[in-house]
């Protein structure tokens, strides 16, 4: 009775470190790769990453900036990116749904939706956890592109 527990345990605590530790540094090394390449390909430092200068998750859509070269990484769900100039982005606009409660308005679904100079991709939504957070980065946002 006491090994087939044994065994149980044994077959946890590898389930536990595969998918608490193993796995996460394995996706956090494959986006630091990506952030290099990108990096060395247009000459701009995406790496290390800077939350201050990190719109979005790594989960959706996120953009990170370098305003030494003004350039953009745009990356998709933590595994595709694409490094874009400035001036890619044409205009924003931080948006949201308001709901009522007490005692005031909620906020959800807050996002910013950029509109682009790429055919292929005319809009880009990047999700933002709050309002106040979307108002901090829409007046960031207007520093970098004036």
């Amino acid at each position: 009775m006491t090994l087939p527990l044994l065994a149980m345990l044994a077959i946890a605590l590898a389930l536990f470190y595969w998918a608490w530790i193993a796995s996460p540094r394995s996706i956090q090394a494959g986006r630091e790769q990506m952030l290099q390449e990108q990096g060395q390909a247009s000459s701009a430092s995406f790496f290390p990453v800077d939350p201050r200068r990190m719109l979005g998750d790594w989960d959706g859509t996120c953009i990170l900036f370098d305003t030494d070269a003004r350039k953009a990484c745009i990356i998709s769900r933590g595994k595709k990116a694409r490094t874009v100039d400035f001036d890619y982005f044409r205009t924003w606009q931080l948006k949201w749904t308001e709901y009522p409660g007490n005692p005031g308005f909620r906020f959800q679904h807050v996002h910013f939706l950029f509109e682009t100079s790429d055919f292929d991709r005319p809009t880009i939504r990047v999700a933002v956890p709050s309002r106040s957070d979307g108002e901090a980065w829409n007046a960031k946002l207007s520093i970098l592109m004036p």
